[in-house]
């Protein structure tokens, strides 16, 4: 597997999914979850884990409120009431991307990426939709749903990994950091979901079998995450019972979110 021996697990953002994972047969795009969280007591519900400050009387740091007075800058802080893992698994339940956009204007996954990549200000100016954020704010706000955290295999797709490695019976799984550092073996047949999740760092970017016919990749500032398979070992129909996302085609690349040519035409406008 030559993309695994040259330590080159994550595409570049034009290359052609297919062809970077061409010693795989098919790659899907897994959307990391939503979620609703059954407690009580928010003191108020803000739905990103990491959030912008709007009000500089909530800051204290007095050279950040300098900077706000002064600038266009954008501070963002962390939401003190973002749920922590063993909260997650206890009283977690999965709001899927297709349950959000069934409840609101958003069209599709497309758009609904874009709302996300917005809210933690991943775009350029330009190709920011706060139009889109504002429905998904209101949305997610009301319900009191829980925008999933970018850049990282969240707690759900953790459990789903798990489950889905455990279903095939695989013996052992391979983990590495986003730097391929720090790669360790481990026997996954000896370990509980819990363990499991225990194991995985947040730069533990990289999981693929010891047989290498499923790798599991992502990258930084992202809600999506690339599952790439040997067809002989796991079904494509699996796959799909257990993870939301889609298919790569022949073209589908990292920016599967803008249409060919979008970006391009909107940045130069």
């Amino acid at each position: 597997m030559k993309v695994i021996e040259d330590k080159n697990l994550y595409p570049d953002e034009k290359t052609p999914l297919l062809n970077h994972y061409s010693d795989f047969d098919s790659v899907y795009i897994a959307l990391l979850p939503f979620f609703k969280l059954y407690r009580e007591n928010y003191s108020s519900f803000s739905s990103k884990k990491i959030a912008t400050i709007d009000d500089i009387n909530d800051i204290e740091d007095e050279e950040i409120i300098n900077i706000l007075k002064t600038s266009n800058t954008v501070i963002y802080a962390s939401n003190d009431d973002y749920p922590n893992n063993e909260e997650i698994l206890e009283k977690g339940i999965i709001v899927t991307w297709s349950e959000i956009i069934s409840n609101t204007k958003i069209q599709n996954n497309r758009d609904l990426n874009k709302a996300l990549m917005t809210s933690i200000g991943g775009y350029k100016k330009k190709l920011q939709r706060e139009d889109l954020l504002e429905i998904l704010n209101n949305h997610t706000i009301n319900n009191e749903i829980w925008h999933p955290t970018e850049g990282l295999f969240d707690t759900f797709s953790i459990s789903l990994i798990y489950k889905l490695l455990i279903h095939i019976n695989i013996k052992s799984v391979i983990i590495e950091d986003e730097t391929y550092e720090n790669s360790r073996t481990i026997d996954i047949q000896t370990l509980t979901e819990k363990e499991f999740q225990e194991m995985i760092n947040s730069d533990d970017y990289y999981i693929y079998t010891d047989d290498k016919s499923l790798l599991f990749s992502i990258s930084w500032d992202f809600f999506f995450f690339f599952i790439a398979i040997n067809e002989n070992v796991i079904s494509k129909e699996l796959v799909e019972n257990i993870f939301e996302g889609f298919w790569a085609n022949e073209k589908t690349n990292h920016l599967w979110t803008w249409k060919e040519g979008e970006m391009e035409k909107i940045l130069n406008t």
